[in-house]
């Protein structure tokens, strides 16, 4: 080989060299956002696959419903028979869903129009511990004064999944309360899952509402159980079927009212059933703040 080829051959040698260590780190950072995004959607993946499998056993519940002669699933609302009721449905109204599933948001339709709306706490007190105490004993579970009496909605009853009493003594309550009307509300599973996995406790950084579900030891979710979304509605559905089987054993003095808090045409249906307009579904206490309007989708992110 002559000088000159030599020489030619390490210059392109040291070109090389110099193009790959300033290439290097460019292929690293292309590996390491590879990595990256191949990590982050693991989740998703997951929340897409927990979907599908309640998607699948959804369908399998609405065929064995259609073989027996029904129409209706327990993971969505049944249709409201209250149009043929003459007049609007009458207080106390009592929510029996689960936390992240629109409480806030009938708290505020309810406060719109005028009746006088608790949202899990009555008065000084958790709402739920008076309907315990009440009930322990041995008393109807809004019997307790100064705590659950008078009050026209009982938006929240619960303390979070630790004091689910809808879930506790949904018996007592559906049988002890007369003339009552039960509000069981439903959202998309997975919607309802990822709600529970983002909200935290102010006062506690470690632990959000999904893991809380996980560690309380619920009926019909032992502790270890709600790691994903085929599991939460696997609960649900149970619990919705305890619900309308216990309103069904007392025709003509309860009425149940089921609505998807997101299904677009939530606040009509509302009003046909209660009489208060729609509009308040969505509004924040209008006889107070005529001026502040919280929208639909900012309440559903608060619930």
């Amino acid at each position: 080989m002559s000088k000159p080829q030599q020489n030619r051959n390490e210059l392109m040698s040291v070109k090389f060299a110099r193009n790959a260590k300033a290439k290097l780190p460019m292929s690293l950072v292309v590996i390491f956002l590879m990595l990256f995004l191949l990590r982050s959607s693991e989740q998703n993946i997951q929340i897409f696959n927990d979907n599908a499998v309640v998607a699948v056993a959804e369908k399998v519940v609405e065929s064995k419903d259609d073989i027996e002669g029904e129409s209706e699933s327990c993971l969505r609302p049944r249709r409201n028979s209250n149009a043929a009721v003459k007049s609007p449905l009458k207080p106390p109204f009592i929510n029996l869903g689960m936390p992240k599933m629109g409480s806030t948001s009938l708290h505020s339709y309810f406060d719109c129009g005028g009746y006088k709306s608790v949202h899990w706490k009555c008065g000084k007190r958790y709402c739920g511990e008076c309907i315990e105490d009440a009930i322990q004993a041995g008393s109807s579970p809004l019997s307790t004064s100064k705590c659950t009496k008078n009050f026209g909605s009982y938006a929240q009853i619960d303390r979070g999944p630790e004091h689910l009493v809808q879930v506790n003594y949904l018996n007592e309550i559906v049988g002890g309360v007369p003339n009552a009307t039960f509000i069981l509300t439903f959202r998309n599973m997975t919607n309802w899952y990822m709600s529970m996995n983002n909200w935290q406790s102010i006062h506690s950084s470690e632990i959000n509402m999904r893991q809380r579900f996980e560690r309380a030891n619920i009926t019909g979710l032992p502790r270890g159980v709600g790691r994903n979304v085929s599991e939460f509605s696997s609960f649900y559905c149970d619990y919705v079927k305890r619900v309308r089987e216990e309103v069904a054993k007392y025709p003509g003095r309860h009425e149940l009212i089921e609505i998807d808090i997101e299904d677009p045409t939530v606040g009509w249906q509302m009003e046909e059933a209660f009489g208060t307009s729609h509009t308040c579904w969505g509004k924040k206490n209008t006889a107070k703040h005529n001026d502040t309007v919280i929208s639909v989708e900012e309440l559903q992110r608060r619930d």
